[in-house]
């Protein structure tokens, strides 16, 4: 994406006081993790009218999209898939419109990092290891153990065993890859 599409994303977010922050692949390759991936997915807490306005911004901003709303079984409150169309290539952007059983805070708690020569806040990476293990696919789950493992001596421990009890997740059976 370049700068210019993803400082419009980011107005549109500002404008609405939508609070934001960068995860999925980027967020992982921030926290040290070699990843590759094809999009760039964001987490919004917007909901209801809120995320309806988003679109109709983003629209309005050119970016032609699809916006797909969570239903009670999803674990996502709704998703607006973005395409900006006629640059050399396609330009992906997902924005999450929150998760169940996400960490309340997650917002707060988010740290601002470059991205892509602009200042953006980015999910921590204790949050991020608790979002990949709720997601629970084994691209997932190996995302969180190599967070896991570069981040160790640098994350708030007790912050991150308590939030993956509340999920019902093993922080052992993460670290041991089970």
């Amino acid at each position: 994406m370049n700068k210019t599409n993803l400082a419009k994303i980011l107005k549109a977010f500002h404008l609405l006081k939508i609070p934001f922050a960068l995860a999925g692949g980027h967020a992982v390759a921030a926290w040290g993790v070699v990843r590759a991936t094809r999009d760039i997915d964001f987490l919004a807490d917007a909901a209801g009218e809120l995320a309806a306005k988003l679109v109709l911004e983003l629209k309005k901003a050119g970016f032609s999209l699809v916006f797909r709303k969570g239903d009670e079984a999803d674990p996502l409150r709704g998703v607006i898939h973005v395409e900006m169309k006629g640059s050399a290539d396609d330009e992906l952007v997902d924005i999450v419109l929150g998760i169940r059983n996400m960490p309340q805070g997650i917002f707060e708690r988010s740290l601002a990092l470059d991205f892509l020569g602009l200042e953006i806040p980015t999910v921590a990476p204790e949050d991020m290891i608790i979002l990949k293990c709720l997601a629970g696919g084994p691209i997932d789950l190996e995302d969180a153990r190599s967070i896991l493992f570069i981040m160790k001596k640098r994350l708030d421990m007790k912050y991150l065993e308590r939030e993956l009890k509340r999920c019902r997740i093993s922080l052992q059976k993460l670290e041991q890859g089970r």
